[in-house]
């Protein structure tokens, strides 16, 4: 039988962090009776992260792992995962230990009991639940709910933030094409453009312990921008 929920983990370099979050996420499934499979997704990593999530499939009978090829992305990642999870409940969580990973069983219930699409962990509903952000991407990530907000009419507290789920047979249809950082808004985006029922939950996002963050603003601005231009342009269209 197919489980209900498909947790999708995009790993770069992660084999410090992936056999930590495995036994999170394995407790936190049990804990809550939870049907779920874990998908670490290998971004074609330069350590031993496939070799660990190998290692963890032959251990938990929930947890598969998959080597995507080039090119890298985390954008590639998430949706080779997407391509390849069979549950009802797509769940996207970072291989760096710093999700609130105890909102996914309210992820689930929005989904399953309330008919949302798309649920975001927002970390902007309250001050101190962002206090963990680097203020310069406090900066960015404030712009760019401005310009989304002008632009495309978008409402929401928290467009960026990667960890979050959504009905998995919805974000299919959704056409996404990002392949990095910028896959985040881009599902954002497109799911408001759809009139989809967006929910979201407060959380606070924690701090990366062990391994290097791959996320530079420099690098992943143009993609921002690009999917931002995107969704302006298919707002006009529409009307």
């Amino acid at each position: 039988m197919d489980p209900e929920i498909s947790i999708i983990v995009p790993c770069l370099n992660e084999e410090q962090n992936i056999p930590i979050l495995v036994q999170k996420l394995d407790a936190l499934m049990n804990q809550y009776e939870l049907s779920a499979e874990i998908l670490i997704v290998d971004d074609c990593s330069d350590d031993y992260t496939f070799r660990e999530a190998f290692i963890l499939s032959k251990s938990y009978p929930k947890v598969f792992a998959l080597h995507k090829g080039l090119p890298r992305g985390i954008g590639n990642a998430i949706r080779f995962g997407i391509k390849h999870a069979k549950g009802r409940v797509g769940v996207i969580v970072m291989g760096d230990l710093v999700d609130p990973l105890a909102a996914i069983p309210d992820f689930r219930d929005k989904i399953i009991n309330e008919g949302c699409q798309l649920v975001l962990l927002s970390r902007y509903m309250t001050t101190e639940d962002h206090a963990n952000i680097p203020l310069s991407y406090r900066f960015y990530q404030f712009w760019f709910r401005v310009l989304s907000r002008i632009l495309v009419g978008v409402r929401v507290t928290d467009i960026t933030y990667a960890f979050r789920a959504f009905d998995l047979d919805f974000i299919k249809s959704l056409n996404l094409q990002s392949g990095g950082f910028e896959i985040s808004p881009e599902i954002t985006l497109k799911a408001w453009l759809r009139k989809a029922r967006i929910c979201e939950l407060k959380g606070r996002q924690g701090r990366r312990v062990r391994g290097e963050s791959k996320f530079l603003f420099s690098k992943q601005g143009w993609g921002y921008g690009g999917v931002l231009m995107k969704a302006f342009f298919a707002r006009i269209i529409k009307r």
